[in-house]
C-alpha cells in the first residue's frame, strides 16, 4: 500500500512539475471582514480555493472557482455582584462560507506577473451560535442562506508556480427563517451586505 501511495504522488509530482499550461491554481488566504450592514462580528481565520482556467477568449482569461471560508468568535466570563449570585456567560459562534463562482482574469501587457480579475458567484453562509447569558436567555441555532457574491482581485506572480494575492468579496445574503430562543419561536427575515478582505498566497499546476 505504500508503495502504491508513493507511486501515486510520484506521478502527481511529475504532472505538476512538466505541465505546462497550468490551468489549475490552489489558494490559501486569510478572511478579514471589512463592512458589514449588521455589524458582523466574526473574525477570520482561512480560506482555502481552488480555480480552473477553461477557456480564452482573446486576451481574457476565463474559469471557475470555489472558495470556502471559515470564521469565528466567542466569549466567556462570570458576572454578578453583592446580593447576585455569579451567572456565567458563554458565547460561541461560528460562520462557514462556500463561494462557487466564475470568473475573467486579464493580464497586463507589458506586466505578466500582474492578473487583474473580476468574479461573480453565489455565496451559501452556514452560521451556528450559541448564546447563553446564565440566567434567563439561551440560543442554539445553526442556518443556512445564500446570497449574490462579487469578486474584484490582483494577483502577482513571484515565481513561475507560486504568487499572492489581494482580493475583495461583496456578498449580499438573505436571511429568512425561524429561530429558536428559550424555547419560543420567532420569525426573522433580513439582508446582510458584507464585505470581506482575503490576502494570501497561491500556486500554479
Amino acid at each position: 500500500m505504500k508503495k502504491v501511495i508513493l507511486a501515486s504522488f510520484l506521478v502527481f509530482a511529475s504532472f505538476i512539475v512538466h505541465a505546462q499550461d497550468q490551468k489549475w491554481s490552489i489558494e490559501a488566504n486569510y478572511p478579514l471582514v471589512a463592512n458589514s450592514n449588521l455589524q458582523n462580528d466574526f473574525n477570520g481565520v482561512l480560506d482555502l480555493g481552488i480555480k480552473y482556467r477553461f477557456a480564452n477568449v482573446g486576451p481574457v482569461i476565463l474559469g471557475g472557482g470555489f472558495n470556502a471560508a471559515y470564521l469565528k468568535n466567542f466569549d466567556s466570563f462570570t458576572y454578578g455582584g453583592p446580593g447576585f449570585q455569579d451567572q456565567e456567560f458563554d458565547y460561541k459562534a461560528k460562520q462557514f462560507i462556500l463561494q462557487p463562482k466564475v470568473f475573467a482574469e486579464l493580464p497586463i501587457p507589458g506586466l505578466s506577473a500582474l492578473r487583474p480579475q473580476i468574479g461573480i458567484g453565489y455565496s451559501f453562509s452556514i452560521v451556528d451560535i450559541y448564546y447563553d447569558n446564565g440566567d434567563q436567555f439561551f440560543v442554539d441555532n445553526t442556518n443556512t442562506e445564500g446570497g449574490l457574491n462579487l469578486n474584484v482581485g490582483l494577483s502577482y506572480d513571484i515565481s513561475k508556480r507560486f504568487f499572492v494575492q489581494a482580493q475583495y468579496d461583496y456578498l449580499n445574503i438573505k436571511y429568512k427563517g425561524e429561530s429558536e430562543i428559550n424555547g419560543q419561536t420567532s420569525n426573522y427575515n433580513f439582508k446582510e451586505k458584507t464585505g470581506f478582505i482575503k490576502a494570501g498566497v497561491g500556486f500554479r499546476f
